[in-house]
């Protein structure tokens, strides 16, 4: 999958970026520079392009797993996070993004 956008914050934390590196129905993988804490809640904004359209969704996800990875020269952490809460009209956007990395996966 390409690298996709993401924006999460904590409750009372300013937001901060991320790269979405694997995701689907149930949760994403996620690469980010900040030291957070496994069972932590994050809101999460996950932006992708429909072609010559953007789209986005916003869930709320926990973190249920965490690893240190070192990629062409900076460290980051890989954090597996599990949706939690992701409402009805989001969903389906969730689902087109799952369809677009199926498509390109098929053709890449």
């Amino acid at each position: 999958m390409d690298n996709v956008p993401l924006e999460y914050w904590e409750t009372s934390d300013a937001r901060q970026g991320g790269l979405i590196v694997d995701v689907n129905e149930r949760g994403l993988c996620v690469l980010s520079p900040v030291d957070m804490h496994i069972g932590g809640e994050l809101r999460i904004s996950v932006f992708f392009s429909l072609g010559c359209e953007f789209d986005g969704f916003q869930a709320l996800t926990r973190i249920i797993g965490k690893d240190l990875c070192c990629q062409e020269g900076w460290e980051s952490y890989e954090y597996k996070l599990e949706f939690i809460g992701i409402s009805e009209e989001d969903r389906p956007k969730l689902s087109n993004l799952l369809r677009v990395r199926q498509t390109r996966n098929i053709y890449s």
